[in-house]
């Protein structure tokens, strides 16, 4: 049998291992990329229910986003928008937080919102309009405190922080206490005020499925689950083993070797999709729930986005828990979710019908020192290996995508100078 040893082996189809693999073959490199799962994507997945599509996890596209702009087609991509803002409710009280920049119609009803104080507000949109002119390189380059912390420090009320802020970026950070860094707030605050938040009309894996269609040389093996990467190497569990000049691990070391020590510590999310024949609101925006000892975090009529999402002209609902909330079963969840938002939105809430419900328990990786780059030599593990994904940079499809390329510009470096 003849072996076939590729100038380089990714193992991990995310979107990391994909956005090397498109960097690759501008370098007519023979590659290959191997992942357990049965289709590429990793995190980034939709399954179909129904009739419906059913993302894994609430997940959005930021059209802003530097690296999808350079990676994806995001016309292709067929996507809806939210409206710039959000829907907020507390028990009975609901009331909106709207974007004024792109909706000055909106100015009246935010000056009256109960969201927080006059001065609040100012400081909203001056954050906005300092954040649109901070370069990502000074936004990574500035104090890595919390975010609860910077937005103290900004002079937010606790108003305000605890009836947007923290509902909001609990659904971004998926971590109730906003403990995530600063940095990372301010990237995430200035996507969201320079773009849309998109989510594809055929689900999320829309965008692996686009970027592994432009791959047209590049090879796949799926269903390969890897037992060991040594350097020239990666070993199956089934026993086969796969030769390379070089390999990047497009995911985090531990899980394809039982040397690295330093386990990566990943945040979770639990979402829950329901179909009901009416809307419980119409507007394209994300709900958030500020009451106290919330069970519910967020949730989006996707069906108000676009009726792509509908199905059997039922209503598509999507609604996120509270990060690291524990039920004691699945049907305790649904009541929980049920009695809660009928509080907010009637008792209708009760008909709404359960599809799928699913448990991320590696949703999002903590990054104690978020960046937006770094010397793409330092991808490099040890002689030939590299390492991509977002748990490297900031955890976001931008920083998983720019890892990837990060890995692949190092790869493309060594396989020149080995050819020299």
């Amino acid at each position: 049998m003849t072996e076939t040893k590729y100038d380089a082996l990714i193992v991990g189809a995310g979107v990391a291992g994909l956005t090397a693999a498109l960097h690759l073959e501008e370098y007519n490199l023979n590659t290959l990329v191997i992942d357990a799962q049965d289709r590429a994507g990793g995190r980034v997945r939709t399954s179909e229910h129904d009739g419906f599509k059913l993302d894994h996890g609430f997940q959005i596209l930021l059209s802003s986003y530097p690296m999808a702009q350079k990676y994806l087609n995001l016309e292709a991509l067929n996507t809806a928008a939210f409206k710039a803002g959000a829907l907020c409710f507390n028990g009975e009280q609901r009331f909106k937080v709207l974007d004024t920049t792109r909706n000055k119609s909106a100015l009246l009803p935010m000056a009256f919102s109960p969201v927080g104080s006059f001065m609040d507000k100012i400081r909203v949109g001056n954050l906005a309009a300092r954040l649109k002119k901070k370069s990502l390189e000074d936004i990574f380059n500035g104090p890595n405190i919390s975010t609860q912390q910077y937005l103290e420090d900004l002079g937010f009320s606790s108003k305000i922080i605890t009836r947007f802020f923290r509902p909001f970026y609990t659904g971004i950070f998926l971590e109730p206490d906003l403990k995530t860094s600063a940095r990372i707030f301010e990237f995430t605050f200035k996507m969201f005020a320079e773009g849309q938040a998109l989510i594809p009309k055929g689900g999320i894996e829309e965008i692996p499925k686009q970027m592994k269609s432009r791959l047209k040389r590049t090879q796949f093996k799926f269903n390969a689950k890897v037992a060991a990467v040594k350097p020239g190497e990666v070993h199956l569990q089934d026993g086969e083993i796969l030769k390379a000049q070089q390999i990047i691990v497009a995911c985090p070391l531990e899980q394809v070797s039982d040397q690295v020590q330093d386990e990566q510590v990943w945040n979770s999310t639990e979402q829950f999709y329901f179909a009901a024949p009416h809307k419980p609101f119409k507007d394209n925006l994300i709900a958030i729930n500020s009451s106290e000892h919330a069970k519910v975090n967020n949730l989006a009529v996707l069906s108000n986005l676009s009726p792509d999402f509908k199905s059997n002209q039922k209503e598509l609902i999507q609604v996120s828990v509270q990060p690291g909330l524990k039920f004691s079963s699945q049907k305790e969840a649904i009541r929980n979710i049920k009695d809660e938002l009928a509080t907010s939105f009637g008792v209708a809430v009760q008909d709404w019908e359960f599809l799928q419900s699913y448990k991320i328990h590696k949703a999002l990786p903590q990054v104690l020192d978020p960046a937006n780059e770094q010397p793409f030599e330092q991808s490099l593990v040890k002689e030939g290996i590299y390492n991509a994904g977002d748990q490297l940079l900031n955890p976001s499809l931008n920083g998983a995508m720019l890892s990837g390329e990060m890995a692949a510009k190092a790869l493309v470096l060594n396989h020149v100078n080995h050819q020299a």
